[in-house]
């Protein structure tokens, strides 16, 4: 288990490991697992959460957009 100095230097002593680790875990995936149900509640109420959000946004940025172009021709 010889570790290169960048993987020590960027991830620390651990990196190896962690990864062998992981590859340990992902061979004992069973069946079972792969079969796993999605809430689609949840994600639609994510969904929904994320829609509200730009809609509060959305006065804003429309405030901007004329200092953006201002901005532009300036550049320009």
């Amino acid at each position: 288990m010889q570790v290169d100095v960048f993987s020590k230097m960027m991830f620390g002593d651990n990196a190896k490991q962690k990864t062998e680790k992981e590859e340990v875990q992902e061979e004992e995936v069973s069946p079972a697992n792969e079969e796993e149900t999605i809430d689609y509640m949840y994600i639609m109420n994510q969904i929904g959460s994320i829609m509200n959000s730009l809609d509060q946004i959305k006065p804003a940025l429309k405030e901007l957009a004329p200092m953006v172009s201002a901005i532009k021709k300036k550049i320009m």
